[in-house]
């Protein structure tokens, strides 16, 4: 199944939110235990959390992003969501700041085990993990990396916006593909400015990200729009893979234009995804 194209957040403190989120289309929704909300708040958010967790919607992929594992708070989640019942216990955990690959031991240890799967969704928003993050993309149990724009250009005494950042997104795109890991791109902090999101989405496609991270439930639309492959690009990555399913594999010639085996792979990803949005 192709990664969901958008990942939204809420805050962990404010359940109420959580029908909001559910309809936007996400396809994936994280609850956030970290910035989102303020230290007077976490003890509260993470009773709140493993509640959600606990009566979450059918159907409904939830992840919860964690405080640093390293940290009193970070601990704190990890103790209070280890403590809950295997069923209880989120099956996606996103790890903020990863600085190596190491970080993410605890985690595993705290809600991982025997026949129970933990996807783990490290966000490279760090220097020392930007330089780590082909060890950390290949760690044991990472099923997606997030890339963090904003603590990242902080760290790195940059400009937030594209052209300054565009190294690190591309090392990223890189190591998540080296390891066969699904990538989502930062959030668009400007919730006003929908040219801005929709430029930002679409850069991050053509990059080779497979979805964006949003901030709010406006912005899912406007996220899945600028990943969905356009009805000409469907039309055509169908005529592809036809075409190489009647020539039997080799060079093929569609519409003028010589086709291998690698743009026949790049078609049958377009038609999966078009079939994925269309059910």
């Amino acid at each position: 199944m192709p990664a969901p194209t958008c990942l939204l957040f809420f805050p962990g403190s404010r359940p109420d939110l959580l029908p909001k989120a559910t309809a936007s289309g996400a396809g994936l929704v994280c609850v956030d235990l970290e910035d989102a909300v303020g230290p007077d708040g976490k003890e509260a958010a993470r009773s709140t959390v493993t509640g959600l967790l606990a009566s979450r919607p059918d159907g409904l992929r939830l992840a919860v992003r964690i405080n640093h594992p390293h940290t009193p708070d970070g601990h704190a989640d990890l103790t209070t969501l280890g403590a809950a019942d295997a069923s209880v216990r989120p099956l996606r955990v996103m790890v903020p700041k990863v600085d190596a690959a190491t970080d993410l031991a605890p985690v595993r240890e705290a809600l991982g085990g025997p026949g129970r799967p933990l996807a783990l969704i490290p966000v490279i928003e760090t220097a020392r993990g930007l330089a780590s993050v082909e060890a950390i993309a290949s760690a044991e149990g990472v099923t997606a990396l997030l890339f963090g724009a904003l603590d990242l250009s902080t760290e790195l005494r940059c400009a937030l916006d594209w052209e300054a950042l565009l190294h690190a997104r591309s090392r990223c795109v890189h190591a998540g593909r080296l390891a066969g890991v699904d990538l989502y791109d930062a959030p668009f902090f400007d919730v006003r400015d929908v040219d801005g999101l929709r430029a930002e989405a679409g850069r991050a496609r053509r990059l080779g990200f497979d979805g964006k991270a949003a901030i709010h439930p406006g912005q899912v639309g406007i996220v899945h729009d600028a990943f969905a492959p356009g009805r000409e690009a469907v039309e055509r990555a169908r005529r592809i893979v036809e075409a190489s399913e009647r020539g039997g594999g080799g060079v093929l010639l569609v519409d003028g234009v010589m086709i291998d085996r690698p743009a026949v792979d790049a078609a049958r990803r377009i038609v999966a995804a078009a079939h994925h949005e269309e059910t």
